[in-house]
């Protein structure tokens, strides 16, 4: 069976929409030839095993699948402004009287 990558996913994310557990991810990524933090790309096509864990909640994948449930929990790349008194200047940022 196959998987599509959707925008944001993470092996975590497919491994529980998929395999029905976080646990499964080192099948996941074994069976991809990826580490469990690699980052797959939208679109990348993913390959799921069979799993030979005792782990696999079938109720889990087919409420997924039931309520077209895509998790998707990555950390998009923005820019943070880093701002709180750990990054104010005296004399700069505010004065001390």
């Amino acid at each position: 069976m196959q998987t599509t990558v959707k925008n944001r996913q993470t092996l975590l994310d497919i491994a529980v929409q998929e395999m029905g557990s976080a646990e499964a991810v080192f099948e996941l990524a074994a069976a991809n030839n990826l580490s469990i933090t690699d980052e797959p790309e939208n679109g990348q096509i993913l390959q799921i095993p069979q799993s030979t864990g005792e782990y696999v909640p079938r109720q889990i994948v087919n409420y997924y699948n039931v309520n077209k449930i895509k998790p998707a929990t990555a950390i998009e790349n923005t820019i943070i402004i880093p701002e709180g008194i750990e990054f104010w200047a005296i004399e700069y940022d505010f004065t001390v009287s």
